[in-house]
């Protein structure tokens, strides 16, 4: 049975649900966000998926072992701690 493909948005990356720091897209890691579309969540609703599995950027899709996500914009702190990663690998 294929997974089902959900939006998250407001989306960022941690170890696990009990982590305060942001990781990157990566596989072992986990999305936090707010769903929209899935069958059994309503939508907006926070969630730390399950482990990601993989991650396809060209498509904007993570899998984790339950879920397929498709990345809509992530969190404005995930996306500026991930530009300061960019920033300080570049130097």
């Amino acid at each position: 049975m294929p997974k089902p493909v959900v939006t998250i948005e407001n989306w960022s990356v941690v170890e696990d649900v009990s982590s305060c720091s942001f990781q990157q897209l990566h596989q072992g890691n986990r999305l936090t966000g707010y769903v929209v579309g899935h069958a059994h969540l309503p939508n907006t609703k926070l969630v730390y998926t399950s482990v990601i599995v993989s991650v396809d950027l060209t498509q904007r899709l993570v899998e984790t072992l339950n879920t397929m996500y498709l990345l809509g914009e992530p969190s404005a702190e995930y996306e500026t701690w991930e530009r300061k990663g960019r920033a300080s690998a570049a130097a």
